[in-house]
Formats: structure tokens, sequence, C-alpha cells
């Protein structure tokens, strides 16, 4: 019985290169993706793909849309074995990638995770090629996670941290290899509490305006979508979150400059907040909503303008709908209060966004929120 059971392990000279969809049941996927003619299709941030194999060598076959250059080329974390990720550069087009070669022969199991957010571009796995024979993944965690929001939730820029030398000291601008969102608040909270992440978020983009001022592509249209810029809509009829952390709000606070509508418009940011609310609690019924912002501001601003000053709270905004839904009845739901960065001891990532060290304290303070207060 023994030997009958050690001869259906392949060994280095029975086994073959078999190549493999990128659409069988046996490789996992945690984020949001969408099957098309090509592959698998996916471009947010975090996505994982995660394979189990018998041999001693994988590859895979991707096809990128990224342009290239240093805001064009999407990234990749290549983890074997629970090794130190190794990072991975694509390229445009179709091409083909080792993930792991010159392993022992045995049971292996190799993560691939996109760095780099939707704006770089959406990438398409079309095929795995495993020199041994491919197995039944990894169980996952029993909590799920989803992390709603924008660059911050991304973890643009969380590779850099410099300290501003002065008042009129230049952060610099973005460059996708700095983009990292396993350094970033939502990928470490996940990992403290023993979750599987899924992140949904988009650099620029808020809830009713965006940085730039236009209004298409809010977050709350975003949510609808496998992959944003593509018409596959999400399917909301597989497991849903247990946990839902939303952290938006900093583009529709920090928009306007140099216009009429430098301060947000409270009647409209609490519509599209509010009605976002909605959404998610019909898509979500039992699911734990925590509302936060952060940590780039809290959301005060002010305007001078010929000797008087007015000022709006964007937080207190997100407190005052939270508040709303708790006395209608919605015991599920809760209002995070993030502190904002200080440049000064931890430094910034680019264009002045939350470092390493700050997304690690947004980690611990949103974890423990969560494991003091939520109890999932």
């Amino acid at each position: 019985m023994a030997m009958a059971a050690c001869s259906s392990v392949p060994t280095r000279a029975s086994m073959n290169q078999v190549t493999l969809p990128a659409s069988d049941a046996r490789v996992q996927y945690t984020g949001r993706t969408y099957r098309s003619g090509a592959g698998i299709v996916f471009s947010h941030p975090g996505v994982t793909v995660r394979v189990r194999f018998w041999g001693d060598a994988l590859r895979m076959r991707l096809l990128d849309a990224g342009a290239g250059g240093e805001v064009g080329t999407n990234y990749f974390d290549v983890v074997v074995d629970g090794a130190a990720p190794r990072l991975l550069a694509v390229r445009g087009g179709e091409h083909t990638y080792p993930l792991a070669t010159g392993l022992a022969v045995g049971l292996h199991t190799v993560e691939l995770i996109k760095r780099t957010e939707s704006s770089v571009g959406p990438s398409t796995l079309v095929a795995l090629e495993v020199h041994g024979e491919l197995r039944e993944p990894p169980p996952r965690p029993g909590l799920r996670m989803e992390f709603v929001g924008d660059s911050i939730t991304c973890g643009y820029g969380s590779e850099v941290a410099l300290r501003p030398e002065s008042s009129s000291w230049v952060a610099p601008v973005f460059t996708s290899k700095n983009e990292n969102p396993r350094r970033g608040h939502a990928w470490l909270t996940a990992l403290k509490l023993g979750a599987e992440p899924v992140l949904v978020c988009y650099s620029g983009h808020g809830v009713y305006r965006n940085l730039d001022m236009s209004t298409s592509g809010l977050l709350p249209a975003l949510y609808e979508l496998a992959v944003p810029g593509h018409s596959a809509g999400w399917d909301f009829s597989r497991d849903s979150p247990d946990v839902i952390v939303i952290n938006a709000g900093t583009n529709d606070v920090f928009a306007g400059s140099g216009t009429d509508a430098f301060l947000p418009d409270e009647a409209s940011f609490k519509s599209a907040y509010r009605a976002f609310l909605q959404r998610l609690r019909t898509l979500h019924p039992r699911a734990h909503i925590v509302c936060t912002l952060g940590s780039m501001t809290d959301g005060f601003k002010q305007l001078e303008m010929k000797g008087a000053v007015t000022s709006v709270h964007v937080g207190q905004w997100i407190t005052d709908l939270v508040v709303e839904r708790q006395h209608q009845g919605d015991a599920r739901i809760y209002r995070h209060w993030m502190d904002v960065q200080n440049p000064g001891v931890d430094g910034v990532g680019e264009d002045w966004h939350p470092s390493a060290a700050t997304h690690a304290k947004m980690a611990d303070a949103l974890s423990r929120f969560i494991q003091d207060v939520v109890r999932p």
C-alpha cells in the first residue's frame, strides 16, 4: 500500500510541463476579477493569485495593459512558500514570466500579488505553466474584509519615507514602483486580524467629487464594477465580506483649489455618502461597516475671504451619517476616528501620502478598534 501511494507522486523524471488556463478551478483568486475571452482580468491593488502545485517550477502568461515607464508599469510581488517577496515588473502586451524556478521537487505555494492600482492598467492572467501537477489551493482565512477608498487605501507612495525639510518642501510625485498595498493600513489591518483583504480603491476619486472636480467614476460607482473602466459588474452573489472599511472623503476635501467650490458641499456629500451606505447595507445585510477618514486629513477645511472665515468638517459629516443610520436601527455600523499623519515624525510618501510608518500606526489603531468595538 505504501509503495502504491508513493508511485502516485510525480518525480522530476516523470514530470511534464502542463499549461492550464487561468480559469482553472484550482487557481485561487482574492479580490475583484472577471473572466474574459483572454483570461482572468483584474486591476485593483492587492488582487492575489494563489497556486499550490507539486513540482519544481511555475511560469505565467500575462497580458498587461500598462503603458510602461515610471507611472505606467505594473508591479507584482511574487511570494514562494511564504518567503520574502520578489518584485516583478511586467511589460505591456502578452509575455511569459517565471514565478518559481529550481525548486526542490515537492509541494509548493506561489502567490502573485498586484501592487499597482487600476490607473496603471489592468492585467489579464492568460495561463499558468506548471512543471509538475497543480493541486487544490490552500484554505482561505475565515474572516473576510473589504476596504473601500482612494489612494491611501491603495498604498500610494508607501515605499518612500521622507521628512519635509521646510514649509516650501515639495514631495516627490507618483511612481508606480513605489505603490505597495502590502505596506498600507488596509492590508496590515487584515493581517493583524487574520483576515483575507480585498481592496476596492482608486487614487484621486471621491464620494461626490473627484480631486480634479470631475464626477465620473466616483467611488460608489466604481464599487459596482469588477474592474474600473470595464463594463463587467462585480458579482455580489459571491461571499459577502464580514467587515467593510470605508476610508473615503479625502479627495472631496482636497478638491476645489482655485475655484468657487473650494469648500465641499455638505448636502451633496451627505447625499452621496448616505446613498452609498444604504447600497452597502442592501448588498451586505450582515456586514459590519466601519467608516473612517485619514490620515492625510480629518476632514476639516476652511476658507478665508475678505476677513471672513468659513469652515466645514467632512469628518463630522461622516459621524452624522453613521449616527443617523444607528438611530434608524443599523446596529452594525461604526465610526472610527483616524489620527492625522505627523510628517515631521513619520515622514511622508509620494505626494504627501502616508509613509509606511504612518500606515503601521493606522493599522494598529484600526485593528484595535475592530477587535474591541466591532468584534466580528
